[in-house]
């Protein structure tokens, strides 16, 4: 995805923490052993959070184990083992991770899209495995991305449309999961909204240099690469709006562990991150491929 989701890391417990670092651990292992290694440089936060949740709700899940990897060749660290939960999101994300790239090799130009096509090519086989354990979800992001895609050719000015066509991907990501999906999706849908308008809060400067599609932009018809005080307000409002909606459906859920992690991220984490973006103030780096880049 697009590394927004992360917890607010001095508001955690020592072991909330240390539990955090062994699902994106676990989660790592989980495409490593299922998908490639290659698939697992572009692991994030934001489906170790996927992760983390879908265990959240297998009453017979939460196990932890010691490993190698190849980023701790000599020491064995603490991971959290494989489940339904963390085998869904490791297929998810690196289903996301094809059809972004996917999407790079039509948006961009020059090294970027041969880059993003030759990534395509090493990462071909892991995600023709992913996509044959979730074929509904790999069908679905594939509609709803070409979806996305004719909203941004139209040059829409409208921030539902495209925002509820990324919404419904991490909606279809976690359909079915569990007895109580429907809230589930929902959870997911409001927080799939949020990404992607936190996302086009964030590309303002960049884009409105490079001309393309934002649809903040479009919506308030900025003169200037830099959100006025009355738009910030207003997209600070729409914003929380969706936390809320997602964190009122999580309240409905029944996890049988991690709460403390997952309303650290919902209540704490995502509003400070919507916070340093309308401020800009936000880094990546704080929660976008820990040991890998993109």
């Amino acid at each position: 995805m697009f590394g927004f989701i992360r917890p607010l890391r001095g508001e955690l417990k020592v072991r909330e923490w240390e539990r955090f670092q062994e699902v994106y651990c676990g989660l790592c292992h989980t495409i490593r052993k299922h998908y490639g290694i290659l698939q697992t440089t572009m692991l994030s936060y934001d489906c170790t959070y996927l992760a983390l949740v879908l265990d959240s709700l297998e009453d017979c899940g939460g196990e932890a184990c010691r490993k190698r990897c190849v980023m701790h060749p000599f020491r064995k660290k603490r991971c959290a083992c494989e489940s339904v939960g963390i085998a869904r999101a490791a297929a998810v994300s690196v289903i996301l991770q094809w059809h972004k790239l996917g999407d790079t090799v039509s948006d961009e130009r020059g090294w970027k899209r041969f880059a993003a096509r030759f990534l395509r090519r090493l990462l071909r086989r892991g995600y023709r495995k992913a996509a044959q354990d979730l074929p509904a979800f790999d069908h679905a992001t594939f509609q709803l991305l070409a979806q996305l895609d004719a909203l941004e050719q139209q040059n829409t000015a409208s921030l539902d449309r495209p925002a509820d066509a990324f919404a419904e991907i991490l909606r279809a990501a976690v359909s079915g999961f569990h007895t109580e999906s429907r809230i589930l999706e929902e959870m997911f849908y409001h927080t799939g909204r949020w990404i992607y308008l936190i996302d086009a809060c964030d590309d303002v400067q960049d884009d409105f240099v490079s001309g393309s599609y934002n649809p903040v932009i479009l919506r308030w018809q900025l003169a200037q690469a830099e959100l006025p005080p009355s738009v910030k307000d207003a997209m600070q409002h729409t914003l929380l709006q969706s936390l809320a909606a997602s964190y009122h459906a999580y309240i409905l859920l029944h996890p049988f562990r991690d709460a403390g992690i997952i309303e650290n991220i919902l209540c704490q984490g995502l509003p400070e991150v919507t916070r340093q973006v309308l401020e800009g103030a936000f880094s990546n780096h704080g929660g976008k491929n820990r040991h890998g880049s993109i």
